[in-house]
């Protein structure tokens, strides 16, 4: 199943994002300051969403460019599972 597959991946991604916040940031489940207008927090929390909007897109249009995807990073730092402190490391 095509699906499956594609989505394997982004659940194994999604729990490590989700052990690396339990264990360095236990409290941003809590602390909604991505709520609150006009803050840092809420900025990173929507350049998040887009890197996972990106993410998916990518994923189900593997071998094609993803559309409104262009000026999307291929890769950042933060999602480099190799990177020293990444979620998915």
């Amino acid at each position: 199943m095509k699906h499956a597959t594609q989505i394997a991946p982004l659940q194994q991604r999604r729990e490590a994002i989700q052990q690396w916040l339990e264990d360095t940031a236990p409290y941003a489940d809590v602390d909604q300051r991505h709520l609150d207008a006009g803050t840092p927090e809420r900025a990173y929390w929507h350049l998040g969403y887009q890197a996972a909007l990106a993410d998916i897109m990518e994923q189900f249009f593997t071998g094609s460019e993803a559309p409104y995807s262009e000026d999307t990073p291929s890769s950042s730092p933060s999602a480099d599972p190799g990177a020293n402190g990444s979620p998915a490391a």
